[in-house]
């Protein structure tokens, strides 16, 4: 009789390698300091666990604080940032103006619009 042991992937493992894969099909590169760079329409973002920063070749940049779950893992919470970003670079703008809103990957809010981690 063989017993057989499966390794059971931990949340912080799984969403380590989803970042990967969607750093890859982003284009997104890692910096130095751990955070993301991702280039969308004409746009530049850092994308890290806490904030999403738009970098301006003119000097000027600004960022947001990202809205999640307690428990969401940091991993996953910069790969949501870079895919909505890559599909909507116009996102920013929304993110900026409401924050702690919840927005869909086209724009909209989420029903009821809950704000997470506001209050």
């Amino acid at each position: 009789m063989t017993i057989s042991v499966q390794t059971k992937q931990t949340k912080v493992t799984s969403a380590a390698r989803y970042l990967r894969h969607i750093a890859r099909l982003t284009g997104a590169e890692r910096i130095p300091s751990g955070a993301y760079w991702l280039r969308a329409g004409h746009r530049s973002f850092r994308v890290d666990g806490k904030f999403v920063r738009l970098i301006s070749h003119r000097g000027k940049s600004t960022c947001f604080s990202v809205a999640t779950e307690p428990d969401m893992p940091r991993a996953e919470v910069v790969a949501s940032a870079l895919l909505q970003l890559k599909n909507n670079p116009r996102l920013f703008k929304k993110w900026r103006k409401q924050p702690g809103a919840m927005f869909k990957a086209n724009g909209k809010l989420f029903r009821g619009g809950g704000l997470v981690g506001w209050g």
